[in-house]
């Protein structure tokens, strides 16, 4: 990982603030996965056991695209970044939160309550870059904070995009805001570019896939609306997280099966199956 650039308005981030679950807001090329960083490895830092919730499923810090993230430190006072403790995964299915803003939020929730059962003292929630009302994200944002009753939601904004979030949280004692200026170092990122990060991560996953055979009678289907050739789809465990993705290369509706690739060695821990809308050309590497 790079070396972090630490903003000198972060100074106010002291031991007392840094607790509980900690909601990082932007605009998307604000530095929110900086700052989400800087402020996993305080908290460890200060002899803690945190946990990073990463949000984004378009632009992932910790996963593959179309999922929701969780990984914890190994150990409490341990800052290593990427964390190396425990992970969880939750397939949204989606790279944006528009149109499935409903398992973005389910699955922050159930994320959140795995970071917890496994020990984690705070959690950093790391959150996408949709905040525009007319797309749903004021809705999402706010929607997100009850949810997830953050102790400190932490906004960073060039100029007043943000207000229509931030201005009940002013006023509302449930939370604490701190509202953050964007660092002039902040890299701003091209639509180009971000497609091409998120092809070469799944073209890097998908490359390692070996195929396998389920019978749709023997398993949860979910989501079949979405099953088709080149369908990107989630494995998943008793639970519902993600073990691993696929990609469906044929659909026998005659014998009830799919054939798909994975790189998930065997599918005796897949209790699921969930569809998204993704679909992955496998031969071209790209998406359709």
């Amino acid at each position: 990982m790079s070396e972090l650039v630490v903003s000198p308005q972060w100074a106010v981030l002291d031991g007392e603030t840094l607790q509980g679950t900690i909601l990082v807001l932007g605009e998307s090329d604000t530095g929110k996965s900086t700052l989400a960083r800087y402020l996993f490895q305080e908290i460890a830092r200060r002899g803690m056991r945190p946990a990073y919730l990463d949000s984004d499923m378009g632009q992932s810090t910790l996963g593959l695209p179309a999922t929701l993230n969780l990984a914890l430190a190994q150990d409490a006072g341990d800052d290593e970044f990427p964390p190396g403790g425990p992970r969880a995964s939750f397939f949204v299915g989606a790279i944006t939160p528009r149109g499935h803003m409903l398992p973005t939020l389910v699955g922050c929730k159930r994320l959140q309550d795995r970071a917890l059962a496994l020990g984690a003292q705070a959690i950093v929630v790391d959150t996408n870059g949709l905040v525009e009302r007319a797309q749903g994200g004021k809705a999402l944002k706010e929607w997100k904070i009850e949810l997830l009753a953050p102790a400190l939601v932490i906004a960073l904004q060039r100029g007043s995009e943000m207000e229509p979030i931030l201005w009940p949280l002013r006023r509302d004692g449930r939370v604490r805001l701190l509202d953050f200026r964007v660092s002039p170092q902040a890299v701003r990122r091209s639509r180009e570019q971000r497609i091409a990060r998120r092809r070469e991560c799944l073209a890097a996953y998908v490359r390692q896939a070996r195929q396998h055979v389920v019978a749709m009678n023997r398993i949860a289907v979910y989501d079949l609306e979405y099953m088709a050739p080149s369908a990107l789809l989630a494995l998943q465990d008793d639970e519902g997280f993600c073990l691993g993705l696929g990609v469906v290369q044929e659909v026998d509706r005659g014998a009830g099966s799919i054939a798909l690739r994975s790189p998930l060695p065997g599918m005796d821990r897949v209790a699921s199956i969930r569809f998204g809308p993704v679909r992955w050309d496998l031969s071209r590497e790209i998406e359709l």
